[in-house]
């Protein structure tokens, strides 16, 4: 290995110095001057932050660097660094990261991006929807971020999965803390599929109640436009559209019920000048985005023998939970997982009064 510029970032970013101090202190000194300065000339512990400041004191070696690099290529993660950020992901609004740690196409960071974000408890429209879009913008080869979480980011790396298309998750956590555990394995098709999964924060690292906002910022960073497919008045992704906002980003809505308690974010958002999330082909045109089709091709899902079973009754039209158990021959508690494992793969979508349908 060769010490260089990118190990500097390196350096500082396993230090834990917040991006916002790390930004000032780039903005003043190139990486070099930082790295042959660090307890020589600059040896005030505020500029950096006490912690960080010993973190980096104890990091200050380009034995340690290498090795820790190395453990981590081990575990199968790799790290970008901000000088090889895409312009949009460094735009001063960002306030970027010093780096990024990741698993799997890095260069979909690159790529025309639509960021779709909504509740974690979402309806059976906003799962159908989310679906939907997902599908025809990877089919326009636009590739689709979200957050990983339950409800409308995993229908929408789902969907995206399903229809051959390319996805890419940041975390609110470390690459090997995913949450919630559910989606571990989502996290893992992902990266198999030559998606992308990514993270600001150290490997190890837990989720708080702080992180997933400020991990919104990069979903809307890497982002042409948001998409808030359904939201209500307090959801995380209603400060992913600020983020967006801020970023200079479009942000689009998707109409609902003005009676779905879970939309009612999402339909301000509409009334206070969002654009309308109505098709795949509103949103290219809206973006600039290329309409020609991509060559991507759907994802073949394998299915158990009752998963199966449950498809091919689905196929001729929506059933409900008893009409299921009956037709399937099979104990509702039985039913009932299957039908959760289907919708957790984006399979099925619960609709009102316990009816069950494809997607």
């Amino acid at each position: 290995m060769t010490f260089n510029d990118d190990f500097i970032y390196f350096w500082m970013g396993v230090s834990g110095i917040t991006s916002r101090r790390a930004n000032a202190l780039l903005h003043e000194h190139t990486p070099i001057e930082l790295w042959d300065g660090f307890g020589k000339t600059l040896t005030d512990a505020t500029l950096f932050g006490e912690r960080a400041y010993d973190a980096l004191n104890r990091f200050h070696s380009e034995e340690y660097l290498f090795d820790l690099a190395d453990k981590l290529n081990n575990m199968g993660i790799s790290f970008v660094t901000q000088n090889k950020f895409p312009d949009k992901l460094k735009q001063k609004e960002v306030d970027p990261p010093i780096m990024l740690y990741y698993r799997g196409n890095i260069e979909l960071i690159r790529t025309d991006c639509v960021a779709m974000v909504g509740t974690r408890a979402c309806s059976s429209y906003g799962k159908d929807a989310a679906a939907r879009l997902a599908t025809d913008l990877s089919n326009y080869g636009v590739t689709i971020v979200s957050g990983l979480a339950s409800g409308i980011d995993t229908y929408s790396h789902r969907a995206t999965l399903r229809a051959g298309g390319k996805t890419v998750a940041v975390l609110g956590s470390g690459l090997n803390c995913i949450t919630p555990t559910v989606n571990i394995s989502l996290a893992e098709e992902i990266v198999s599929s030559g998606g992308l999964v990514v993270s600001e924060y150290a490997p190890r690292a837990g989720a708080t109640k702080y992180t997933f906002p400020e991990r919104n910022r990069i979903i809307s960073a890497l982002s042409s436009g948001v998409i808030v497919v359904e939201a209500g008045l307090k959801s995380g992704a209603l400060i992913t559209a600020d983020y967006a906002l801020e970023q200079n980003r479009t942000v689009f809505a998707v109409p609902a019920n003005i009676t779905n308690a879970k939309a009612v974010g999402s339909n301000r958002l509409l009334y206070d000048g969002a654009v309308p999330a109505l098709n795949a082909d509103d949103i290219c045109d809206t973006l600039s985005f290329s309409r020609k089709k991509s060559d991507c091709k759907p994802r073949a899902i394998q299915l158990d023998i009752f998963e199966q079973k449950i498809y091919n009754i689905l196929r001729s039209g929506d059933e409900s939970f008893d009409s299921l158990v009956f037709k399937a021959e099979l104990i509702p508690p039985k039913l009932s997982a299957i039908l959760s494992g289907m919708e957790i793969k984006g399979l099925i979508v619960k609709k009102q009064s316990n009816i069950f349908g494809l997607i």
